[in-house]
């Protein structure tokens, strides 16, 4: 079998280049001001991003289907194609809700198979280790690339004063040009992908044997460390704007140095990744972000004295831990599971989604019960968590060695 350039970018990345543009960029920054344009409630865009993010507790049942038929690469297309139809559906809606609601459930499917998919062709590839975290770090740099220039191209269009119409058809066609590349190039990378076959008992077992397993015990320390992620990054410019009296315009300044910031770490991390292993850093990624949101806590107490870069700075290193933990947190999934690649992924994505939306409801109680200082100490109350779920699955070896799937050069299978 050919392999791909070891070290080197593959076509089918452009699938994440979308990913970095549509995700970072164009979902949280115009869907909801075209929907608030159009339709002059706010409730309105609150119901349309909820029912975008919870797409998202799709992804086992679409990463269950993958596996099934072993069609993970049509998954990967049929996200992109999603994004591509959501699109026109929002610049053909007008202010028409309801297709702002048939928009939002196609890009908010598409969203989420992206996300399951395109790590799962490398952290399930049978990559050796020091190649799998270099093929990771490429992959989640490409969306940092891709979430940066598009952050300046929609903030030239909306100073030119483009219409939402033509903003969408860009948005059409950043999905249709990745949907063509990746059509082209990700054949290869779909079939690395092993699929169990149905007599392989240690791949197989239903979702209770899944989830009640070394594997459960990952996920619910990645579900409380993504409600801490969900519970401040929703809340981010009014938390810095009420505690720090720092605006809006600081704020978005903070995170494209984070952004620019995170292109350097990645490399760093990936190496870590080959050298002590993807939990380890992921432990130490949690205690940052702990110490971050405590010094922030204790930054409260002085914020008329503070200069605005001190709590922005420490917010960036946050930042580095979630861009830390959500690179790392594939290989960790696909290494402890039984399931399926797609599956694993799925349930991966279905415990992040839920985490998050419960953390932005949790923001907004906290915030109104205890004031938006609180905020910091919640984030590392489950923070803490997190951290010490991690430390019982993570640290501690288990019983039975789980052997990663690899691709058998005797028993090649096709994708769809």
């Amino acid at each position: 079998m050919n392999k791909p350039p070891k070290w080197g970018l593959e076509a089918w990345y452009t699938a994440h280049l979308c990913y970095g543009i549509i995700q970072m960029v164009f979902i949280p920054i115009l869907i909801p001001t075209f929907i608030l344009d159009k339709t002059g409630s706010a409730t309105q865009v609150g119901i349309a991003m909820g029912i975008l993010g919870l797409s998202g507790l799709l992804a086992p049942v679409l990463g269950g289907l993958a596996d099934k038929y072993r069609a993970h690469r049509a998954a990967q297309l049929i996200g992109l194609a999603a994004i591509a139809i959501a699109a026109l559906i929002f610049a053909l809606s007008g202010a028409s809700f309801m297709l702002h609601l048939l928009a939002a459930v196609f890009l908010g499917l598409g969203s989420a198979s992206l996300l399951m998919i395109n790590p799962a062709f490398i952290v399930s590839g049978g990559y050796e280790a020091e190649e799998e975290a270099s093929k990771l770090t490429l992959l989640n740099q490409v969306a940092i690339v891709g979430s940066l220039a598009a952050g300046l191209g929609l903030a030239a269009l909306t100073e030119a004063g483009v219409s939402y119409v033509v903003q969408f058809i860009v948005m059409f066609s950043v999905a249709a040009f990745a949907l063509l590349v990746t059509a082209a190039s990700n054949k290869q990378a779909a079939a690395r992908i092993k699929v169990a076959s149905e007599d392989d008992s240690d791949a197989q077992g239903g979702i209770t044997e899944v989830l009640c397993s070394r594997f459960g015990l990952i996920l619910l320390a990645i579900f409380f460390v993504s409600i801490g992620q969900g519970v401040i990054t929703g809340q981010f410019p009014n938390y810095m704007a009420e505690v720090f009296k720092i605006d809006a315009a600081s704020s978005s300044v903070a995170l494209s140095v984070s952004a620019v910031v995170s292109l350097v770490l990645l490399s760093l991390v990936g190496k870590a990744m080959a050298k002590v292993g993807g939990e380890k850093v992921w432990l130490l990624a949690v205690v940052a972000k702990v110490v971050v949101m405590i010094g922030l806590a204790g930054l409260a107490i002085y914020a008329d004295q503070l200069a605005a870069y001190l709590p922005l700075a420490l917010y960036l290193v946050y930042l580095q831990g979630v861009t830390t933990v959500d690179m790392v947190q594939p290989a960790i999934a696909a290494k402890a599971s039984r399931a399926g690649a797609g599956m694993t992924q799925g349930l991966l994505m279905f415990a992040i989604a839920g985490a998050y939306a419960g953390g932005n409801v949790l923001s907004g109680i906290s915030a109104d019960s205890f004031g938006w200082s609180s905020l910091a100490s919640l984030v590392a109350v489950v923070s803490i968590i997190a951290l010490l779920v991690g430390l019982t699955c993570l640290v501690r070896k288990p019983k039975v060695a789980i052997q990663r799937a690899t691709f058998n050069d005797t028993e090649s299978t096709s994708e769809l």
